[in-house]
C-alpha cells in the first residue's frame, strides 16, 4: 500500500556501515521503524539530517505489513524550527524518549499525533517557562493512554499516584502529591498559569514518573532527564 503522511521523527541509531534504522511516528500509520541508507551524497546527507529528534516531516511510502521494518520513498521537513536553543532541543529530545517508552508499535492515533505535532509548535513558539512544557507534556499525554488522573474531588487535600484519584486521607504507602506539589498539580490539571520553582517542578516530575510506572508505563532511564536536572 502507497501512501503519504505526516510525521514525527522521534531516534535512530546506525545500522551497519550503510544505513541507520530509525523511530517515526506516523499519521497514518503510527508508529513504524524505518531503514534509511547512507552515503557520502549531499542529497543523502540532508536526509539523515531531518531525522532530529521531533522533527515535523512529511513522509512517502510503500507499506510492507510482512515487514518490521520499512522503507521511506521520499521524506521532506514539513515545519521548520527556528528556534533550535539547546534547552528546546533538550525538550524535544525528551519528548522523543517519552514517546519511544509508551508509544506501540503500528497502533494508528491521529489525536495523539495531532497532539505531540501540535504540542512541538508551541514549544517553538514559546518565549519563556519551556521546562513546564515538560510537566504538562506528561500530564496531557496520559489522557491519550488511558491513564489521565481522575479530577473528580479534586478539591481533596491529597492525590493518590496508586489510584489516581484525590482523596481526603493519605496512601499508607506515601504514594501521594500534597502541600505546595499539589497545588502546583492542580493548577497544571486545570491550565491555570502558575509559575513553578524548580525544585517543585523536579519534585512533580518524579512523581508523574512514579505514577507512570504503577500504570504500567516504565520512565525510567531518560538521558534528556538526566542532562536537564544537571542543567539546573
Amino acid at each position: 500500500m502507497e501512501y503519504e503522511s505526516r510525521a514525527i521523527s522521534l531516534i535512530y541509531h546506525k545500522y551497519g556501515e550503510g544505513a541507520v534504522i530509525a523511530k517515526v511516528f506516523t499519521e497514518e500509520l503510527g508508529l513504524k521503524s524505518y531503514s534509511i541508507k547512507r552515503s557520502s551524497s549531499k542529497k543523502s546527507k540532508n536526509k539523515i539530517s531531518l531525522l532530529a529528534n521531533q522533527s515535523l516531516l512529511n513522509i512517502r511510502g510503500k507499506e510492507n505489513k510482512k515487514r518490521e521494518v520499512q522503507y521511506i520513498n521520499e521524506i521532506n521537513l514539513a515545519y521548520p524550527f527556528s528556534n533550535n536553543n539547546f534547552k528546546k532541543n533538550l525538550i524535544r529530545l525528551f519528548f522523543s524518549e517519552i514517546l519511544t517508552k509508551t508509544l506501540m508499535d503500528s497502533e494508528k492515533n491521529k489525536r495523539l499525533f495531532n497532539f505531540v505535532w501540535d504540542y512541538n509548535i508551541a514549544l517553538e513558539k514559546a518565549k519563556e517557562n519551556e521546562s513546564e512544557f515538560i510537566l504538562k507534556f506528561i500530564i496531557e499525554l496520559s489522557y491519550f493512554l488511558g491513564i489521565y488522573p481522575s479530577t473528580e474531588n479534586i478539591n481533596f487535600n491529597f492525590f493518590n499516584i496508586d489510584k489516581g484519584v484525590f482523596t481526603l486521607n493519605k496512601n499508607e504507602e506515601n504514594l501521594n502529591i500534597t502541600g505546595k506539589n499539589l497545588f502546583f498539580f492542580k493548577s497544571l490539571l486545570e491550565n491555570k498559569g502558575v509559575c513553578i520553582p524548580k525544585k517543585n517542578q523536579r519534585e512533580l516530575l518524579e512523581m508523574l514518573f512514579k505514577y507512570y510506572s504503577l500504570h504500567h508505563f516504565d520512565l525510567s532511564n531518560l538521558k534528556s532527564y538526566e542532562i536537564i536536572k544537571s542543567l539546573e
